[in-house]
This record gives C-alpha cells, sequence and structure tokens, in this order.
C-alpha cells in the first residue's frame, strides 16, 4: 500500500488531496498548519522552518511521496525539503505552471503575497510563451476562508479590490496561485464582470502524480487547530470518507 503525504499551511490543501482520492487509491497522510495559517505573509526562513515541521511529522508514517498542496512552500521549500528528507516532493506549483501553459492570451496570478514575490508563475510563463503575467497579491483571503467566511460581503470586498485589475483589463486566464482559493471560486466568478478561464492547479493532478494504484483507500487528516469552521469546510471540500484530529507539531 502506497503512503502519500499532502500538506499544506491549513485547509486550502485539501482541494488538492479531493483531487487526489478521486484518481488514486492510496493511504493518505494530510497535515494542515491551521494554527500557523497564513503562511504567505512570513518570511522564507520561517516558512521552511513550518515546513520542515510538518515533514518531520508525517515521516512517521512511512511516507513514500509528498504532495506540497500549498503555492508559498512550493516556491520557498521544495529544494530544501528534498535535499534533506530525500524523498519524492510533487510541488503543486509545477502542476500550476502545466495546466496555464495548455491556454493562450495573458493571465493574472492571484496568489499569496510569498508566491507573488517569488515571481515564479511569471518568470516561467513569459520565458515559455509570449503571454504576459500580471500579479496581484491577495493577503487576507485565505484568513477569511480558514474562518469559514467564503461568501458574503467580507468576501466580496475583498474580491473587488484584488480583481479590480482583471476586470479593468478583461485578462482572459486567472491562476489560483493558493490552494485555498478553489474553494471561493464562486465568489471570484460572482466577483468579475466577464468570463475568464480559472485555472486551479489541483485539477488533473492525479494523473500527474506518478505511483501506483492500491487495492483500498484511506485518507488521515490531521490538523494543528481544529474548530466548527474549519470541520464545516472540511466536509464541503471533500467527497470522502476520512479521519480527523488535532495533533500538535
Amino acid at each position: 500500500m502506497t503512503n502519500i503525504g499532502v500538506f499544506d499551511s491549513g485547509l486550502g490543501g485539501l482541494s488538492v488531496l479531493n483531487e487526489l482520492v478521486k484518481k488514486k487509491n492510496a493511504n493518505y497522510y494530510y497535515l494542515g498548519d491551521s494554527l500557523r495559517a497564513p503562511y504567505g505573509s512570513r518570511p522564507q526562513k520561517e516558512i521552511i522552518k513550518f515546513s520542515d515541521e510538518i515533514v518531520n511529522f508525517l515521516e512517521k508514517y512511512n511516507i513514500d511521496r509528498y504532495i506540497i498542496a500549498c503555492n508559498t512552500i512550493s516556491t520557498l521549500a521544495t529544494d530544501f525539503l528534498q535535499e534533506k528528507y530525500q524523498k519524492p516532493f510533487y510541488p503543486i506549483t509545477k502542476a500550476g505552471l502545466e495546466n496555464a501553459l495548455l491556454f493562450k492570451g495573458d493571465y493574472l496570478v492571484l496568489g499569496t503575497q510569498a508566491t507573488v514575490d517569488s515571481h515564479f508563475y511569471k518568470n516561467s510563463i513569459e520565458k515559455l510563451s509570449s503571454s504576459k503575467v500580471y500579479e496581484i497579491a491577495a493577503p487576507n483571503l485565505v484568513k477569511l476562508i480558514e474562518n469559514g467566511d467564503i461568501e458574503g460581503p467580507l468576501m466580496d470586498k475583498e474580491l473587488k479590490s484584488y480583481l479590480e485589475i482583471a476586470n479593468q483589463k478583461q485578462i482572459p486566464n486567472i491562476i489560483l496561485g493558493c490552494t485555498h482559493y478553489p474553494i471561493i471560486r464562486n465568489s471570484i466568478e460572482k466577483n468579475l464582470n466577464y468570463n475568464a478561464n480559472i485555472i486551479n492547479p489541483a485539477s488533473n493532478i492525479g494523473k500527474k502524480i506518478n505511483f501506483e494504484d492500491s487495492d483500498d483507500i484511506s485518507v488521515n487528516i490531521f490538523m494543528t487547530k481544529v474548530n466548527e469552521e474549519n470541520k464545516k469546510l472540511i466536509d464541503k471540500i471533500l467527497d470522502c470518507n476520512y479521519y480527523l484530529e488535532e495533533k500538535e507539531i
């Protein structure tokens, strides 16, 4: 039986986990660090330290390979984790780039501050195509999502501001540069004044991760903070049975 570790700064990576469990059978071990979310505005040194603590916790489950279900960790800590643990780590940004390059036209990257500051999507897409890539950091969205405010006046106010350039320029492609953002896809579409192509890096991820399909499946979710709000969100995101436990790392 294959053991797959999936981790994120909070609940957002569950959107990645949900795509995986629909495509591949395995023992899944997910850790979301909701207690210290969001990561996007933290310095790189701290993000690497937190990522190391997450993987160190998951290692007790004999993980065969890891999916970094967080754009911020993917852009800042992948090399460190691969070198230290000598195991396969698949960053969600790789899936995001592969998905984005399937489309034509300009792009808007809506992401965390750290992901935008890394310019990963901008540099990669502009190097490989003639498209222009705009970048907007949306630092307030993760906290709202983690608190369960995925729709309504608070979310609409933030999105109207963050999506202003998209509405002005009618940018055809919008990359969700944070795995929390698929959770608010409906709110994003509501606050656009045109029909945009919304690119979710987690889509088709089950086809991109190469590991042997097992006979059975188990989904184990560990969160560093569990409350009623994130329990409701977990049920909203996942289409499978799961075990949930609060853990200190």
